[in-house]
């Protein structure tokens, strides 16, 4: 007998509706499963949703509370547009009134050097040697405080850009730049600090390619006592001057003026013999007759007509009072701001700093508006249906729960660096109820603003002062955000300073010309070993050339330049001075040997040392790890991560307050929250990421149903074709028993 194919006999052999059998036998194993896993998909998307609401919300409260940053309890206003008051250090400002009048304006010393055809025209080699001082009639009084800083123009690179590039990198204090004054014409501008007193001269040693003394201001020395009385008589410098024929100098009388010539009065140069003599004209251009009488060895000159402009201070009055500073940004005359003079005064302007509390209390309730409806709307989401109240789509997530914890932590801690004290939210009026959200009391808010306003600027604007003028804190910007508010001690210390005796050979006297054992020298800076430093050159026949001289050499060491190693070297009060540029107890100047010819100019002996005093890595910051910067010191680590200060003088030491308001700390977590990597994008990611687990599980459970079918269709059709033989069977022996019994 032919076999049955089973699963055509289905519904024909037991009269069963075997189909629709299977039908529900496998819808009773996928449907529990497909629920389940449907309902895994719906409160995933659910929590998707709500997660993206969440976002959309607290995105929407964070453009709100971020227009409130800067909201000014205190604000500076004036009178008169030449003179603006700005309150830079909200802490520690009061209300007040005052008069200012301005008499002059605070302004750079200017030094314009032109005649230069081209941008990349050779000058010449050598060192400039700029030290910071004050002018007054041509004379240069220098400041003690300050080291001059050497630049070396080299042989390979002397070109007008070439000496703009090595004046900016040399840290001198002033800014060089090139001028294209037409198509023929260049020009070297050198700019100071403004102020009297940051003010410089230029003294030039010429290298092997000579045209360096073209930017030479100082004044020099003229012997003008034996100058046989004519016209255009010759003057001798003591060194070559640089002067060009048409340029302005000043004649300064060390004793009586010569004949014909008046002191302090300027000339023009009627003619370069050579280059350490000139002739003079007036300052029109006509011919005088000048000498035969008078005169001084220690008479001097000095070119006026580079200096386009005279370093002067800013001259003005603050009711009444005369004042005089650097700068037309005054911090220091009115606490907490600053006065910004823009222009001189006929009439007198009328400052004052006022308080805005209507502003304040406009924006402190703006505020709790915006917090409280991101607090209401996590509550929501995270509710767990008790009581007859609807369950949060979000109900039991850990993520939800991290943010309602640390915004209650934000709303409740400490606001650190405004002051003396600690600052909380509740001593300005606002608490948090039991549920999470703030809260104003108005006579806490009023009493807090009548008593101590300062607390108030905790609440909108970050704070960063620093008790010293003289040390400039800053926050960079990559790391703003690293530290921790508070108050941090900073100690500059002392430098390690290695002080000679007055050498036993006068340069002045005796020109010094290095040469075989006697032009050595190997010192240990800052813990790092030179090699044998040989000193080339010469003759040198000033002590600026030999400070010069030897400052360039060992900054030019290999070892010391790879450590990032540097000094300075100065000629002050008859003694050379060698100074590393570190601070603190890792500041140090060893001198291990020195050839005998060159210590007897110097006066620097073999064996001789120095070690700064201080933090030991150049300065203490209580809490964190410092390092030296050009630019002054940067924490490396510690709770004060992410603060730089420019030090302006040495041993300074100063308070460093750093507040971070409460809307900044609150605004920058909430974008903390929303960045592609915060927690909220991290649990819709993971959602994603369950949900398309789950839509596989349907494809899985699709098959995995597939494959049931077909087992049951198997089974039942195998039936089927069983019951189908046995009626087959059944039927042909009936019909055979029917056919004997007809028999």
């Amino acid at each position: 007998m032919a076999e049955t194919d089973v699963f055509s006999a289905l519904n024909v052999g037991s009269g069963l509706n075997t189909s629709e059998l299977i039908k529900n036998l496998v819808d009773a194993e996928r449907v529990p499963k497909e629920e389940k896993i449907n309902k895994s998909i719906e409160k995933a998307e659910v929590s998707i949703s709500a997660i993206a609401e969440l976002k959309n919300s607290i995105s929407e409260s964070n453009n709100v509370i971020k227009t409130l940053d800067g909201t000014e309890v205190f604000s500076g206003s004036s009178t008169n547009t030449a003179v603006a008051l700005n309150v830079t250090d909200p802490a520690k400002v009061s209300e007040m009134m005052s008069t200012v009048s301005v008499s002059q304006l605070a302004k750079a010393q200017t030094l314009v050097f032109d005649g230069f055809s081209s941008a990349t025209e050779s000058i010449g080699s050598g060192n400039l040697v700029f030290q910071r001082g004050t002018w007054s009639n041509g004379s240069f009084t220098s400041d003690s405080t300050y080291n001059s800083k050497t630049v070396n123009i080299g042989d390979t690179a002397y070109s007008l850009t070439d000496i703009k590039d090595s004046i900016n990198s040399g840290n001198v204090g002033a800014i060089a730049s090139v001028v294209k004054k037409s198509t023929t014409e260049y020009a070297l501008v050198i700019r100071a600090s403004s102020g009297a007193a940051n003010s410089f001269q230029i003294s030039v040693t010429e290298g092997d390619n000579a045209g360096l003394k073209k930017l030479e201001h100082k004044s020099l020395t003229s012997n003008t006592s034996n100058i046989s009385s004519s016209s255009g008589a010759t003057i001798t410098t003591s060194t070559n001057h640089g002067y060009q024929v048409g340029d302005s100098v000043r004649y300064i009388a060390a004793g009586t003026a010569l004949t014909g010539l008046t002191s302090l009065s300027s000339y023009t140069v009627a003619s370069v013999p050579s280059a350490n003599t000139f002739t003079l004209t007036s300052s029109d251009g006509s011919t005088i007759t000048y000498g035969g009488g008078n005169g001084n060895a220690l008479d001097q000159f000095i070119r006026t007509n580079t200096e386009t402009v005279a370093g002067i201070n800013a001259s003005f009055k603050v009711d009444g009072v005369s004042i005089t500073r650097p700068t037309n940004t005054v911090n220091d005359v009115i606490d907490g701001a600053s006065l910004t003079l823009s222009t001189t005064t006929t009439t007198d302007a009328f400052v004052s700093i006022s308080t805005s509390k209507d502003k304040v209390l406009a924006a402190l309730e703006n505020l709790i508006v915006e917090v409280n409806k991101i607090s209401t709307q996590i509550s929501e989401l995270t509710a767990r249906g008790l009581n007859g109240e609807e369950k949060g789509a979000l109900a039991g997530d850990s993520t939800m729960r991290t943010i309602a914890q640390k915004l209650a932590k934000i709303t409740t801690q400490p606001m650190d660096g405004f002051s003396d004290k600690s600052i909380y939210l509740a001593n300005l009026g606002v608490s948090t109820t039991q549920d999470g959200m703030l809260v104003l009391n108005k006579r806490t808010f009023d009493d807090a603003f009548a008593n101590s306003p300062q607390d108030l600027t905790a609440l909108f604007t970050d704070r960063l002062h620093s008790t010293s003028s003289l040390i400039i804190p800053k926050l960079s910007s990559a790391q703003s955000k690293t530290y921790e508010a508070g108050r941090y001690y900073f100690d500059l210390g002392t430098q390690g300073k290695l002080t000679g005796v007055t050498p036993s050979t006068d340069i002045t006297s005796s020109s010094y010309t290095p040469t075989s054992g006697s032009r050595d020298i190997q010192l240990t800076v800052d813990g790092t070993q030179s090699g044998t430093i040989t000193l080339t050159g010469g003759p040198y026949s000033t002590t600026v050339s030999m400070a010069s001289a030897l400052e360039t050499h060992i900054n030019a060491d290999n070892n010391l330049a790879i450590a990032g190693i540097s000094v300075d070297v100065d000629y002050v009060s008859d003694k050379y001075i060698i100074t590393s540029k570190k601070y603190g107890s890792n500041s140090s100047i060893v001198l291990n040997s020195i050839d005998s010819g060159l210590e007897s100019f110097i006066g620097l002996n073999s064996g001789s040392s120095s070690t700064g005093t201080g933090g030991t890595v150049g300065a203490s910051l209580s809490h964190s790890a410092l390092e030296q910067t050009a630019l002054g010191f940067r924490t490396t680590s510690g709770k004060a991560m992410g603060l730089s200060l420019n030090v302006t003088a040495p041993g300074a030491s100063a308070y460093i307050s750093i507040g971070n308001s409460f809307l900044s700390g609150l605004s920058d977590y909430l974008e903390q929250v929303l960045t592609p990597k915060g927690v909220l994008t991290s649990k819709t990611d993971s959602l994603n990421q369950d949900l398309s687990g789950y839509n596989e599980d349907l494809v899985d459970l699709e098959e995995e149903i597939e494959k049931t079918r077909e087992r049951y269709k198997e089974q039942y059709g195998a039936m089927e074709a069983t019951v189908n033989n046995f009626k087959s069977t059944g039927e042909y022996l009936t019909n055979y028993m029917d056919a004997q019994n007809s028999d």
